[in-house]
């Protein structure tokens, strides 16, 4: 079935008879609270806005995708990005899937918007997906053996988990994902309302949209007497499952049998997403300080600069924003994430005592904007002795990661041996 939001028409009345939902169902709790703020990661969330009770993303100055099925093509309807409002002019549907692009105003573009997959990294890896579906209902029990929960309460909540795509079919191109138990860290599964909530996979160093929440398997029942109910399964054995016309018994068996929800996957419409936003593109968006705010701030938020400026710590997680904007952090998660040495996205530097050729040095590797990115930002890494006389100095490495973060490392001039205090920091400062 379609995930639409309110006011359903869905393949079954069971469908039409639900009313406005809420978010994904999480394998790991039912708390009504659970997820409904950022997951700090920069993996999707900041990309989401709500539209008619459900979600959409931004991928040009002037376009953003949802699903086609939560609601007709009438334009005028307010896309709401973190509290800024956009007004459709017009939509465009794909003809070969369940992907609208709908096109807002001239006179208010998006001050950035989402990268697209390209499909390399759409199967077997981690996905974050949001949607705005159910909260976990009451468990489904069959001959004494749990099968997973009911959809429960709507209460037009957003929230996030985690899935990782298992299969991708082709008519009409999908990417399949699984309800396993147990399964990866914030495990999740769709239902109604998720429709249009975006998918994304991590490619190239960036959180790229690789999905949009289209549907879900079921109805499920007990037996011909029961009329059927909607459920996240994470085993199916025991239960009938229906395509929308057939009932089909699922035996029980050893292994559990999941059930699944499905995304339109946004890489097997590439060109026609292309030629539909043209003769703008979904080329990577130079990101000054202030479309990085858009992303994480309301209206009225930025126009505060004491807690959004750039000097100001809007989470109180002792990171300031400027930082948080050049180190690739969130700025609404409060919490302090250090960088993976050698491989690491994100984080605050690593610094630490590096051993090569018979002479230990400190090093400091941090991830960095690049020159083209429109950040306005310069980086300067400092080595000291004793805390009060700082020098900028030392050998570099540049690993490049994509068009707007690059991996930089640090190699301090002196040796321990020389001198066996030593200390690292790194400074960035803005543009004005």
């Amino acid at each position: 079935m379609n995930l639409r939001g309110s006011t359903a028409l869905g393949i079954c009345l069971m469908v039409a008879m639900v009313p406005r939902s809420a978010a994904v169902i999480l394998l790991a709790s039912g708390d009504p609270l659970y997820h409904t703020t950022t997951p700090g990661d920069n993996s999707g969330w900041q990309y989401q806005g709500n539209f008619r009770g459900c979600l959409g993303t931004p991928i040009a100055p002037h376009f953003f995708l949802t699903a086609k099925h939560i609601g007709d093509s009438t334009p005028g309807d307010v896309f709401d990005f973190h509290g800024d409002s956009y007004t459709t002019i017009v939509c465009y549907d794909s003809p070969s899937t369940d992907l609208r692009i709908w096109k807002v105003t001239a006179a208010k573009p998006f001050p950035t918007y989402a990268p697209l997959s390209s499909g390399a990294a759409d199967l077997g890896t981690t996905a974050t997906i949001c949607g705005r579906g159910t909260q976990r209902g009451a468990e489904i029990v069959v001959a004494g053996q749990s099968k997973g929960w009911g959809w429960g309460y709507q209460d037009g909540v957003e929230r996030w988990g985690r899935n990782t795509a298992v299969t991708v079919l082709t008519s009409p191109p999908l990417l399949k994902c699984d309800f396993d138990n147990p399964g990866i860290a914030d495990e999740c599964h769709a239902s109604i309302g998720d429709s249009g909530g975006g998918m994304f996979v991590m490619e190239n160093g960036l959180w790229r949209l690789a999905g949009i929440t289209y549907s879900v398997d079921g109805p499920f029942r007990t037996g011909p007497s029961d009329p059927g109910f909607w459920a996240a399964l994470y085993d199916e054995g025991g239960l009938d499952n229906s395509n929308g016309t057939t009932w089909t018994s699922v035996p029980e068996q050893t292994a559990n049998i999941p059930s699944s929800f499905y995304s339109s996957r946004v890489a097997a419409s590439l060109s026609w997403i292309a030629a539909t936003i043209a003769p703008e593109s979904n080329a990577l968006p130079a990101q000054s300080y202030g479309a990085w705010q858009s992303l994480y701030f309301t209206p009225a938020q930025i126009a505060t600069p004491a807690t959004t400026g750039p000097m100001a710590d809007f989470d109180g997680d002792g990171i300031g924003n400027l930082l948080e904007f050049a180190l690739n952090l969130d700025p609404t998660f409060n919490g302090q994430v250090n960088m993976l040495s050698n491989t690491g996205v994100s984080g605050l530097p690593a610094v630490r005592l590096e051993t090569t050729g018979g002479s230990t040095r400190l090093t400091i590797e941090f991830v960095r904007r690049t020159s083209t990115s429109g950040s306005g930002l310069t980086y300067i890494p400092e080595f000291s002795s004793d805390l009060m006389i700082w020098q900028a100095g030392g050998t570099a490495t540049v690993t490049a990661i994509n068009p707007r973060w690059e991996r930089v490392k640090i190699t301090d001039s002196l040796t321990t041996a020389a001198t066996p205090r030593r200390f690292a920091r790194l400074r960035v400062t803005l543009a004005p």
